[in-house]
């Protein structure tokens, strides 16, 4: 069964013009500047209002920091409010999708998980690798053993992620690095997270979930240019 577009998300990339500082001071201050990882959120909000009450409805991947260029995806179009933003592509992403089609992918995600308390109720948040080194054996804590289990929890994990989403990623999918992150937060406490990317060719198994994951992305820290599956026709491809 195929699987055609109701409301294709926006897919654009976005170029900022860092001669416009002046506007930049009104919008964010010197420190979150000098963190890029803050600097993008914030920044990349100003295309989609900036009220405490609106909920993020789109996702992101910075593609380079100097000059600071980026993939949105969102359910509205960006508008440039400030006039400091060159949009130089965009569309509507409509790939039409049934059940079997193959395709090339890559994804920076955070995977994680999440502990259950008594009775049932669920207790923290964990990262899945984390999770899964807290757990070797000592014995088996060395550099090959750390890279291993990493390599099988993340992989675990996106399989899950794709029976709930509409998809399979298909043996010989790689984990190309994981990589932990820290970001100032409100409070002394900073924010921290462990990113993972994945490249490979992915099966879609349920066209309209899939649909769902490529506008609502997969995994944590979404609004900090995480979680947005990006695809590309598989081509001529082996069985």
């Amino acid at each position: 069964m195929t699987a055609e577009p109701s409301c294709a998300p926006y897919e654009t990339r976005i170029r900022l013009d860092r001669d416009k500082a002046r506007a930049l001071r009104g919008v964010i201050d010197a420190a979150m500047r000098r963190d890029p990882i803050q600097y993008a959120h914030r920044m990349i909000w100003t295309l989609f209002g900036d009220k405490d009450e609106e909920k993020r409805d789109f996702l992101y991947v910075v593609e380079s920091e100097s000059p600071f260029v980026a993939v949105v995806r969102s359910r509205r179009a960006p508008v440039d409010r400030l006039g400091i933003w060159t949009i130089e592509h965009g569309y509507r992403l409509s790939p039409i999708l049934a059940e079997g089609t193959r395709l090339r992918f890559r994804l920076r995600a955070v995977p994680v998980r999440w502990s259950v308390e008594p009775g049932g109720r669920r207790g923290k948040r964990h990262d899945v690798i984390m999770w899964a080194w807290r757990r070797l054996p000592q014995s088996e804590r060395t550099d090959d053993g750390l890279e291993g289990a990493a390599e099988t929890a993340a992989l675990d994990w996106l399989r899950k992620q794709g029976e709930a989403r509409g998809f399979h990623p298909e043996p010989g999918t790689a984990v190309l690095d994981y990589d932990r992150r820290r970001i100032p937060g409100r409070s002394a406490k900073p924010i921290s997270f462990g990113t993972v990317t994945y490249e490979g060719i992915l099966t879609v198994t349920d066209p309209a979930a899939f649909r769902g994951a490529l506008v609502d992305g997969v995994g944590a820290a979404r609004g900090f240019g995480n979680g947005m599956i990006r695809i590309a026709p598989a081509g001529s491809l082996t069985s």
